[in-house]
């Protein structure tokens, strides 16, 4: 796969992307499946089928396991593994809706002077959409599709931050990645924050965080939440868990490519 970039992402991320939008409808029917976002992935192997997986494996380098019990991971590895790939992993924090809404009204949402939050249908349009996609881009968090962003594969809560000069500063999205065959469907799914380093220490990226969890469980009607944090990633861990959420050491969720790929961007 190639790794030469656009503004808005690697070309292998753009094509995953395009593949995506195409796909929605086979990713919200078919059993085992779950829409990662940015790229393909299952919530049950076994249920989706391991054919289907390394076909996808096979035409697009990467493939997406999501809430996967921790008892399985031996078997899901030794099956990748014989195949010639590997599988990096994720943890999971998650937490009910109702904690998430305990600990969010601990929090002081507001912004510092001279910040703003981007209005919901000002998201919505394309050209605000792409230029949140530069940055997280730029910052090393691979964006979604337009589409995605939207709203127009399904619910979703897409947060973005201006500073002082007018540009985006902070970022953070949620979305149900979970199909109705999944006992995870009404599980909302966080992440793409990002914050530019030269506004960092202000809280945003608790706050963008924050805001995206807070629209999907009042608003979309998420009954739970989780996000994914690399091992020793300390500062996503603690923002996190400033939001309500804990470890689950019962699940992970992972991303499998070729053995020597290397680690997708967050």
């Amino acid at each position: 796969m190639t790794t030469m970039r656009t503004s808005d992402g690697t070309e292998q991320q753009v094509a995953l992307r395009r593949k995506l939008d195409s796909s929605v409808g086979w990713l919200i029917t078919t059993p085992g499946a779950c829409h990662g976002g940015r790229f393909f992935g299952t919530d049950d192997p076994e249920l989706l089928g391991w054919d289907t997986i390394f076909d996808h494996l096979a035409e697009d380098g990467l493939f997406g396991f999501r809430l996967l019990a921790t008892e399985d991971l031996p078997q899901i590895e030794a099956r990748l593994s014989e195949r010639g790939f590997r599988i990096d992993y994720w943890n999971v924090f998650s937490a009910k809706a109702n904690t998430v809404r305990e600990a969010l009204r601990a929090l002081d949402l507001s912004l510092p002077e001279g910040y703003r939050l981007i209005d919901a249908e000002t998201l919505t349009y394309e050209d605000t959409i792409r230029e949140a996609q530069a940055f997280m881009a730029g910052n090393g968090v691979a964006p979604m599709s337009v589409a995605m962003l939207s709203g127009k594969h399904g619910p979703c809560v897409f947060i973005a931050i201006t500073g002082p000069d007018g540009g985006i500063v902070a970022t953070a999205f949620s979305y149900f990645p979970h199909n109705v065959h999944s006992p995870h469907d009404d599980t909302a799914w966080g992440g793409l924050v990002a914050v530019d380093p030269e506004h960092r220490g202000k809280g945003l990226g608790v706050i963008a965080n924050a805001l995206a969890l807070r629209g999907m469980i009042e608003e979309k009607g998420a009954r739970a939440v989780y996000e994914l944090v690399a091992e020793g990633n300390e500062p996503s861990r603690r923002m996190v868990e400033r939001c309500g959420l804990s470890l689950d050491t019962s699940v992970k969720s992972g991303l499998a490519m070729a053995e020597d790929a290397e680690r997708f961007t967050r």
